[in-house]
């Protein structure tokens, strides 16, 4: 029997009244559950609470269960007034809201961030913390300890946490999500040695500068067993100014000392400018359990200021080893890489990030190197668009490019035939042989974007025939070539008669998205004929134009970067730290 709404509620429900109550039916309650479940911005939420009380009742927890407070700098201004005008800021009358309530229990994603506006700085020059930041300290903790379900805690705020918001959490038996962002300023602070926490899967920390006074995670890292996702961000500035800083027995010293390897499944490291330190790092994180690993502005001996760090991580290349690893993301396309890959099997997505910071390292001349022209013993002839006539290349660089393209392509052909996700290098541009044996090779591919010209329509039919589960495809275009050189590869109306009049085939018949370059993507639908046209009946295919547009046309439209970030091809190429899907 359904649950029904309570009788004190029928005059508040959203279920239609009747004059007669014993003959009315009410709205089951788990039908306005699951229409709730179809809510999820903020402001519709809080209308729905608003309208009857059974409404009220059941919307309360979804409209609390994640909580953001942002702290401003600056006073903000709306309609000529300051937010919160006649009390507090809205930071502060948020946190009044959670200490002084009974909404806590529904809380189970809670994220503070935004600049806090310290006050008496000086105080931390004579060792004490300043009492504006001592209050928010005790504020958040009460806060926090009546939030009996809180699942992911995130404190992304200018100044760091003390040791009373950590004491909080340790109380805290299901959160199982933390992210930290340290502080950038050099003004002497409290460190704090982060307790373990028991239930942590997630662990964020970014903006780690050893300068700034960051807090100790080494023993949380340690004692944090059940850890299964971890992200490390240093800041940039150690990278860009060459200062090695840097010690990763600070984070790691506890576990190496223990012999202990983190169960980790999923690692995501940006800016690491260190020396290496020994073997023991490489067996910080184990093997066995890893699954993907995301390395961002990591290595490379494209800067001449950071090589020799740089370099020495490259000893030993054979330590990158991981068996059951699926997916590898990075924006360094060395040869240390493609060494691991060719030591290991299996893995389903890769993707090669365009490194778009070391551009103005490049020159015009190597942006976009074939690949390659000198074969290895694995991988099949490639022609070469940008070298001379007798074969030899015109740069020492696109030599270079060329080797690592081939290595690479050789271990994907080899070792990794069941990979789906494939995101090659835009320096890379893979001829039409090249592009034929590699798609032969991996005909799992679903998702797959590449540096060359498009082939012709007879071959490119070919090749989409060898991997029918294709459905997202990227023509990949070097930010900085020259229009000259590909003057309609970005032009819409250019690809809008090839797409409309090429892609009804059956060939072509699971594939959604093409993309052209950085923005330019199409989503393909359905087969259409146009008005007045007719279908050809004498099973001869007519080629001229006024056939083609008299149909079968498929129907595409233009659609944004942003709504395509969902696809990994798309959403993956991207150098940018986001706290929230690192």
């Amino acid at each position: 029997m359904p649950l029904m709404a309570p009788v004190h509620t029928f005059f508040t429900s959203p279920a239609r009244s009747h004059p007669d109550a014993t003959h009315g039916k009410e709205l089951p309650l788990h039908l306005v559950h699951l229409i709730l479940t179809y809510l999820d911005h903020v402001a519709d939420l809080a209308r729905l609470t608003r309208t009857s009380r059974l409404l009220y009742y059941m919307t309360m927890p979804r409209l609390y269960e994640h909580v953001t407070l942002r702290a401003y700098s600056e006073i903000r201004y709306v309609d000529g007034r300051p937010e919160g005008y006649g009390s507090g800021s809205p930071f502060a009358m948020g946190l009044n809201t959670l200490v002084s309530r009974n909404f806590n229990n529904y809380i189970r994603k809670f994220r503070v961030l935004g600049n806090w506006r310290e006050q008496d700085t000086e105080d931390y020059r004579h060792g004490r913390v300043p009492d504006s930041s001592m209050v928010l300290q005790v504020a958040m903790r009460a806060a926090i300890d009546r939030m009996t379900s809180l699942d992911s805690f995130a404190w992304e705020l200018n100044t760091p946490p003390l040791h009373t918001i950590y004491q909080g959490l340790v109380s805290r038996p299901t959160l199982a999500s933390l992210t930290i962002r340290c502080q950038l300023r050099r003004t002497p602070r409290p460190t704090t040695i982060i307790p373990p926490l028991l239930s942590l899967q997630t662990l964020v920390v970014y903006d780690i500068d050893p300068l700034c006074y960051p807090d100790d995670i080494s023993l949380l890292l340690l004692g944090s067993k059940q850890l299964e996702n971890i992200t490390l961000h240093w800041s940039p500035r150690m990278r860009a100014e060459g200062e090695e800083s840097v010690n990763l027995l600070s984070i790691f010293g506890r576990c190496i000392a223990a012999k202990y390897s983190l169960p980790v499944k999923r690692v995501t490291l940006y800016n690491l400018y260190s020396r290496y330190p020994s073997e023991d790092m490489y067996d910080v994180f184990s093997r066995e359990t890893r699954t993907e690993m995301t390395i961002i502005n990591c290595g490379g001996s494209s800067d001449p200021l950071t090589v020799f760090v740089d370099n020495s991580w490259k000893a030993t290349p054979g330590n990158l080893y991981a068996p059951n690893l699926k997916m590898i993301r990075t924006d360094d396309t060395d040869t240390a890489m493609a060494k691991s890959l060719s030591s290991c099997k299996g893995i389903e997505r890769v993707y090669f990030i365009a490194s778009r910071r070391n551009d103005s390292l490049y020159s015009k001349a190597n942006s976009c190197t074939a690949t390659p022209t000198t074969p290895s013993h694995l991988t099949p002839s490639m022609s070469s668009g940008s070298a001379s006539a007798n074969g030899t290349p015109t740069h020492g660089s696109e030599a270079r490019t060329r080797n690592v393209a081939s290595e690479y392509i050789a271990a994907i052909q080899t070792n990794h035939r069941t990979i789906r996700h494939l995101l090659l290098s835009d320096r890379w541009i893979l001829s039409e042989d090249t592009l034929f044996r590699l798609c032969q090779s991996c005909p799992n591919l679903e998702q797959f974007g590449f540096a060359g010209s498009v082939p012709p329509l007879q071959s490119l039919r070919q090749i989409f025939a060898l991997i029918p589960k294709l459905w997202a495809i990227r023509f990949l275009v070097r930010p900085n070539t020259d229009p000259n050189e590909k003057p309609d590869m970005m032009d819409p109306d250019t690809h809008a008669f090839a797409l409309g009049t090429e892609f009804w085939r059956p060939e072509y018949k699971n594939v959604k998205y093409i993309g052209f370059g950085e923005n330019l993507v199409f989503r393909l639908g359905g087969v259409y004929f146009p008005p007045n046209s007719k279908e050809s009946s004498n099973g001869v295919e007519d080629k001229s134009v006024k056939a083609k547009l008299a149909g079968p046309i498929r129907k595409f439209e233009i659609v944004s970067r942003e709504s395509v970030k969902h696809i990994e091809i798309w959403g993956m190429d991207t150098t940018e730290f986001d706290p929230e899907s690192p």
